[in-house]
């Protein structure tokens, strides 16, 4: 039993890691490449 919750485990946890990492580069792509601010000042 232990070797399947581990690998679980570890899927589980690359997935949470991978998750927080494409919010990262999506809140820098806003910050820095924001395609709202056209519409804004528009």
């Amino acid at each position: 039993m232990t070797p399947m919750l581990q690998v679980k485990m570890f899927i589980v946890a690359g997935l949470l890691d991978a998750v927080t990492m494409i919010g990262v580069g999506i809140a820098l792509f806003f910050t820095f490449a924001n395609p709202f601010v056209g519409q804004i000042a528009g």
